[in-house]
């Protein structure tokens, strides 16, 4: 785990030896948590010592969001799993199915989207997007279909979400809006993209949509952005293959992390 700050890349001790695939800070006091493989939890102080925490699963962990209040986080992983965070400790939520892969909070309310695979283990259908309610701690399904849904962003004014994948049976990607009426597609090139990340822009303006590949030499990584109108391309690789992807919040700048390595399932 790294803290860039003005330039500066210092080291933190997570205390762990467990792969990390997700990070989040909560905005009002600065703790970071961060989460990985066999059900890793790690909570680091605004003043960079850890704090004690037991995870409640051996599963993979893939994604953790403080909500925009600070008051509890979220966290997905493998074969369903998702524990909400707060500072009584971490409770399980029940409703899960296929392994979990994104979340995103809703601005001003109590309701997170969380992306999910299509499939659980042999081939069990499994919605691919749920709407996680913290008020009652329900997690309630709002889409299924074929494409495996990875990344998730709610526009700032909170009216609507992207929400980014691929079909895993024409290995097409995928892009959709997700608002009160449901899940509906964005047209745009698909064939043997693989989108793996979304994320809006401070003012809303645009959204940054970057890919990833399924296999070796079948595909590029790529980052665009979309106005709702359509995409524009600002980078193309054949190296380089990307996860994840955020925005400043003080100017149009973004930053996405990418891996000579990653594949799309593995995001």
């Amino acid at each position: 785990m790294l803290k860039i700050q003005g330039g500066d890349a210092a080291s933190l001790d997570t205390g762990t030896t467990h792969n990390l695939r997700s990070v989040s800070t909560n905005p009002i006091d600065n703790a970071t948590l961060a989460v990985g493989n066999a059900g890793t939890v790690v909570v680091v102080k605004a003043n960079g010592t850890l704090a004690d925490t037991d995870s409640l699963t051996d599963e993979n962990l893939r994604a953790v969001r403080w909500n925009p209040e600070g008051s509890m986080a979220l966290i997905a992983g493998n074969n369903g799993v998702l524990v909400k965070y707060t500072e009584e400790g971490l409770e399980a939520i029940g409703g899960g199915r296929a392994n979990l892969r994104g979340i995103a909070w809703r601005r001003n309310t109590q309701e997170a989207l969380v992306t999910s695979n299509c499939f659980a283990e042999e081939f069990i259908p499994s919605p691919n997007l749920f709407l996680f309610d913290a008020r009652t701690n329900a997690l309630k399904p709002v889409s299924e279909g074929r494409s495996d849904l990875i990344g998730v962003d709610w526009n700032p004014d909170g009216g609507f979400a992207v929400v980014v994948g691929y079909d895993v049976v024409w290995h097409n990607g995928f892009v959709g809006r997700f608002d009160a009426s449901g899940l509906s597609p964005v047209e745009f090139q698909n064939a043997q993209v693989y989108p793996t990340a979304v994320g809006w822009e401070p003012r809303g303006r645009v959204a940054a949509i970057a890919t990833g590949i399924a296999q070796p030499h079948s595909g590029q990584g790529r980052v665009s952005l979309w106005d709702r109108e359509g995409f524009r391309e600002i980078y193309r690789s054949e190296d380089f293959f990307f996860s994840s992807v955020a925005w400043s919040p003080v100017g149009f700048k973004l930053a996405a992390i990418a891996s000579t390595e990653a594949r799309t399932f593995d995001s």
